[in-house]
């Protein structure tokens, strides 16, 4: 019998062979997960953060993600950190975000709302009862930080002049000491260091101020440009998907999102349930896109243009799109007033 390959059947069999290799090298492709670095501050209310990258629910594997989070001091040092290109998703503080946005040293697309609450609240010594009571009196809080803002958007709401305010900078793991000591007549900060300074000045000091009448804490999940750039509408889809599912997670079931929390950030589950608490978590998780969010960054945006801090807000267009958000959960965007 003729063993030999005719030159036909030798064609067939070679270009079987390179389908066969491509399909290989297409299902070897689609079974890769995209890898996602996240940067998380220390701190409890990047619950969703800690969620998704908890393999055990199998919510980033669901979607086709690598879930790789690191927690840093700061949102700074995200910002820091993303803009050196060391991580694809990052949570910065608003007040850094904005001029670098604008200036165009930094480049991210915001496609899903990370938090809407307010998070920040101020204790003072019992005698302060006012809002002119805080005038000449010091206040310690973060220099530039959330609280300094918070603060100063809402005595402009009262009509009282924060510049007569003195901003004492302390660290935020002090302030609870520094308060009761008398060091400071009042400390700002998000929980839950106000709880804690209540705990440990005691009756001498309580809550005062409604600050979250004139500030919330407002802020979308950052995607780094290049990483969208890499990975395209599917990659963002993608991530979008598994952050909803793990918001949803951490509202139906926050004991198991206390304990993934407590144990990314070696605490007890108690202690983050007690902070969430007295947080107003996880409802400020929001996981949405509204007119309100966007109302909220343009009245950060005003405060920071007295300050001499921005000339002009960004093209929020450039920055916040809900195009992902509007294929993956229609009802999730409730944008009228604004066109992203």
């Amino acid at each position: 019998m003729d063993t030999s390959t005719s030159p036909v059947r030798a064609w067939l069999l070679s270009a079987c062979a390179a389908i066969v290799a491509a399909l290989t090298c297409a299902t070897a492709l689609a079974q890769t997960p995209t890898t996602v670095r996240i940067g998380a501050a220390s701190n409890v209310l990047f619950g969703p953060v800690f969620v998704l990258a908890d393999e055990s629910n199998g919510i980033a594997a669901k979607h086709g993600l690598k879930i790789r989070s690191r927690i840093f001091n700061s949102g700074i040092a995200t910002m820091e950190a993303a803009l050196a290109g060391d991580l694809d998703v990052a949570f910065p503080n608003t007040r850094v975000l904005l001029p670098l946005l604008k200036s165009g040293k930094a480049c991210f697309k915001g496609g899903i709302g990370f938090v809407d609450v307010n998070t920040v609240n101020m204790v003072t010594k019992a005698t302060i009862t006012e809002p002119r009571h805080l005038e000449g009196r010091k206040i310690g809080t973060r220099k530039g930080g959330i609280g300094e803002v918070a603060l100063e958007m809402w005595m402009a709401a009262k009509g009282v002049d924060a510049t007569k305010v003195q901003f004492v900078n302390i660290a935020e793991e002090d302030l609870p000491i520094a308060l009761a000591k008398g060091s400071v007549d009042g400390i700002i900060w998000p929980e839950p260091t106000p709880s804690l300074a209540l705990e440990v000045a005691g009756p001498s000091v309580h809550r005062f101020g409604d600050i979250g009448s004139a500030f919330r804490d407002v802020s979308v999940v950052n995607v780094t440009c290049s990483w969208l750039k890499e990975n395209g509408d599917v990659g963002m889809k993608k991530l979008i998907a598994a952050w909803i599912e793990a918001v949803d997670l951490l509202k139906s079931n926050p004991t198991y999102g206390a304990t993934v929390t407590a144990k990314a950030l070696q605490l007890k589950p108690e202690e983050v349930a007690k902070i969430w608490k007295n947080g107003g978590w996880p409802g400020g998780w929001s996981a949405n896109l509204t007119d309100g969010q966007i109302d909220m960054y343009y009245t950060y945006g005003d405060f920071l243009k007295k300050k001499n801090e921005l000339d002009q807000m960004p093209d929020m267009s450039t920055w916040i799109d809900s195009k992902w958000l509007k294929e993956i959960a229609p009802s999730r965007v409730q944008l009228s007033k604004y066109k992203l």
